[in-house]
């Protein structure tokens, strides 16, 4: 079974954009490919290598799109679950006996982006917030060691 992706509207479009882009790009790599073999041994050819690398490299991230578009499960943010945290919400949540808090809002991984507090519903935070409630402890594991956060608010994402 199929991994479910969690995506939104302008991430869908984002990733069919690319998928076309890269298709796009197909035959410029192939004529790069066809003037590469005009100098000559193509086992000394480091033109040619390089043209078939970056044909490799085209068709696998062609085929990476294409298998995750069946795969995708449109959300919004605006119809986020505030009573727990689900994809789309915007969590608060602070250490436990510290004052600061931080607000993540939790998508899916194509959107993922932790500098600007997007974390995705897979990454090590995202998944312990998942289906939890205002008021539930959670901890993390971390390179420094384990940090437990404890779910201030709960609410639509942006």
């Amino acid at each position: 079974m199929e991994e479910v992706i969690f995506v939104t509207i302008k991430g869908k479009r984002m990733l069919e954009e690319r998928l076309t882009e890269l298709i796009s790009q197909r035959e410029g790599t192939a004529k790069k490919i066809r003037e590469a073999r005009e100098f000559g041994d193509l086992k000394e050819n480091a033109e040619y290598a390089a043209a078939r690398e970056d044909q490799s490299n085209l068709e696998v991230e062609i085929a990476s799109i294409r298998a995750k578009l069946p795969n995708l499960k449109v959300f919004s943010y605006a119809k986020a679950d505030t009573s727990k945290v689900s994809v789309g919400s915007c969590v608060e949540i602070q250490e436990v006996g510290g004052k600061k808090s931080q607000k993540w809002t939790i998508t899916g991984v194509i959107e993922n982006d932790p500098s600007n507090f997007y974390i995705s519903n897979e990454a090590p935070l995202g998944k312990n917030l998942l289906g939890k409630t205002v008021g539930d402890i959670i901890e993390i594991n971390t390179p420094a060691g384990t940090t437990k956060y404890k779910i201030m608010k709960i609410a639509v994402g942006q």
